[in-house]
């Protein structure tokens, strides 16, 4: 490694380009992410790979959250066109 290589190295340690996010943060891309899903179901068309790449960051924000993974497939399903049968 060159000296400038180890010098950058260091620096991004102490400014990592990606920080933390907090909870708070989270939880809004979370919401946001249902409601472009939401949009992205309304639409007509092929966006199959959207919804599926989108259903995936809910999914990860979800259990990032802490949620159960039963509670992320109900507001999934509630942010879709699909229809919602009350449990029995």
């Amino acid at each position: 490694m060159a000296d400038n290589d180890i010098k950058n190295l260091i620096a991004s340690y102490h400014n990592p380009p990606n920080k933390l996010r907090s909870l708070q943060e989270i939880n809004a891309r979370y919401k946001l992410t249902l409601e472009n899903y939401k949009k992205i179901c309304l639409t007509s068309g092929d966006v199959r790979d959207q919804k599926i790449a989108t259903h995936a960051e809910i999914k990860i924000l979800g259990w990032v959250l802490g949620k159960p993974d039963k509670d992320v497939i109900k507001d999934i399903a509630e942010n879709s066109n699909r229809v919602v049968f009350p449990p029995q």
